[in-house]
């Protein structure tokens, strides 16, 4: 992934070279070397020039285009203008780049005007109309940090992982001694960079949901975003009235999500477009599920509600007991199975509700609220409660199978793969245990608490903790595979794996796609 989603400099060596390479040198350092592309240095000698400049427009998420003063008026050895040459490089450039929808920004170099759509060739006279940026030799620093700004809705900022001063007096001791195994056995387990890391403006507690090459999240800065799933380009960003908690459902075509504005969104997933909105008595935490043309959400007015998925009209709600005070309603998500749904609810009920027409089909009362959510597998739920209980209940009538005590609450999620549950807490541990039996196998201790659910694959368990670290844990011996920082905890997102790529959110205001089987070690 290293030569996609970058930044393609277009510019003339006659008029704009060293604007570009004094541009290019700093978008480098905030974008990474391989992904800011221009012909002298990222074609290599021997290539068809056309066909590679062609290709790495195509491969970029953003095309810079560089106009200096005398940019529309430059001519070649013969006095013809060069815009009109139909073979000009710059020409070429720009025409590739509207053809192949990657987004233009025209560069105004040392006090340039934007051109005329009279003054340019009618394949790229759409560059009038594409919002440009300024950079003039006496502000360039000003000026260069504010269209860093701006490309990074197109573009993800570049990793470097930071040596400890363990680390650095490894490394020292190593040279000091010709090398060694000591250096050579850190160098290979150095932290591995993320495939990329995509910003938001707020802290994200929703996880990621992929579907159709695209990732989708919410952020409490208000926002539901779209990043492709490769690159993490921002494909568009959808604007609520509250922060967004809820994890989105993708369903054929559109996203479902709740918000603090006490609405459930259903927005068309290529556009962005709001397709409906419906709104309840409560903020929505929950996450919505998707089932048979409804949309099932849970929101903090303590409703349980079935809402159309094509009209946004409501089918039928379901009440929890009445609560007093303020922490009341339903956080959990829903779980559909055969026809039920399943969900816990603040009122320390858990809850099977008939699909069709909302009725109550049984309950149990645990011992706390229950801000986890279910899973269903061959008859058995399991669900966590903050009376620091993990719950089998039969599917048939919530009858208890066993009952797994740790020493903290449960919010998370659990996770049932190879007859085996794993479930973290807030005592800082992961847990594996017996689905049938609901016997420990292990526990693995991290740094702070775990509200994150896990995700299983390939033998490895991915969860978030609030110690700011994610984690990949060998599934049969609880041993650590690696461990990957971030700028802040992990609170309620939790990991999703898509082929060797595993997508995690941080209350550092980011989103990270991680290679799956080596991420970073700890």
């Amino acid at each position: 992934m290293a030569d996609k989603g970058g930044v393609f400099v277009s510019y003339r060596r006659t008029e704009t070279e060293h604007a570009a390479g004094r541009l290019a040198d700093h978008l480098r350092e905030e974008f990474g070397k391989s992904r800011v592309f221009m012909d002298v240095d990222s074609i290599r000698a021997g290539t068809d020039f056309v066909a590679a400049v062609k290709r790495k427009v195509k491969d970029s998420s953003v095309t810079l285009v560089l106009i200096g003063p005398r940019w529309t008026t430059i001519t070649d050895e013969s006095g013809r203008r060069r815009l009109d040459d139909p073979n000009d490089y710059v020409v070429l450039e720009i025409k590739e780049a509207f053809e192949q929808h990657v987004p233009v920004v025209p560069v105004l170099i040392d006090g340039a005007r934007m051109p005329t759509a009279g003054e340019l060739p009618k394949d790229i006279d759409s560059l009038v109309v594409q919002n440009g940026v300024r950079i003039d030799g006496e502000s360039f620093g000003s000026d260069t940090a504010h269209l860093v700004k701006e490309l990074r809705q197109y573009v993800p900022r570049f990793y470097v992982p930071t040596l400890s001063r363990r680390a650095m007096l490894v490394l020292a001791g190593s040279a000091a001694l010709g090398g060694g195994a000591l250096g050579v056995e850190y160098l290979r387990n150095r932290p591995v960079p993320p495939v990329w890391v995509a910003e938001t403006n707020g802290e994200v507690f929703s996880s990621p949901t992929v579907a159709g090459g695209t990732l989708y999240i919410g952020s409490n800065d208000g926002h539901l975003y779209a990043f492709d799933a490769s690159t993490g380009r921002r494909i568009w960003q959808y604007a609520t009235d509250g922060p967004v908690t809820s994890t989105p459902a993708v369903a054929e075509g559109v996203v479902y999500v709740g918000s603090n504005d006490q609405r459930l969104h259903a927005v068309h997933s290529e556009s962005g477009v709001r397709l409906w909105t419906y709104k309840t008595g409560g903020t929505i935490h929950s996450s919505p599920a998707v089932s048979g043309g409804v949309v099932y959400v849970g929101s903090r007015d303590n409703r349980l509600y079935a809402i159309d998925a094509h009209t946004g009209s409501r089918r039928w709600f379901f009440k929890g007991l009445p609560q007093e005070g303020e922490v009341i309603g339903f956080n959990s998500s829903p779980t559909v199975i055969d026809g039920v749904v399943y969900i816990g609810c603040r009122d320390d009920n858990v809850y099977a509700v008939r699909a069709s027409d909302g009725v109550q089909l049984w309950r149990r009362t645990t011992g706390s609220t229950v801000d986890s959510s279910a899973t269903v597998l061959g008859g058995t739920l399991w669900i966590g409660g903050d009376d620091q209980q993990l719950w089998a209940l039969d599917v048939s009538d919530g009858t208890p199978v066993w009952q797994f005590g740790a020493q903290g609450g449960i919010d998370s999620t659990p996770t049932v793969d190879q007859g085996v549950v794993y479930v973290g807490s807030a005592d800082n541990h992961l847990y594996a245990i017996d689905a049938s039996t609901g016997r420990q196998r292990w526990a693995f201790p991290t740094g702070g608490y775990i509200r994150s659910s896990p995700t299983v694959r390939d033998g490895l368990v991915y969860v978030g903790s609030a110690d700011r670290s994610i984690y990949a844990v060998e599934a049969v011996t609880g041993r650590k595979r690696w461990s990957f920082a971030t700028g802040g905890p992990i609170d309620d997102s939790s990991p999703t794996v898509v082929g060797d790529v595993v997508y995690c959110a941080s209350l550092d205001d980011s989103v990270y796609a991680l290679n799956a089987l080596q991420g970073a070690d700890g």
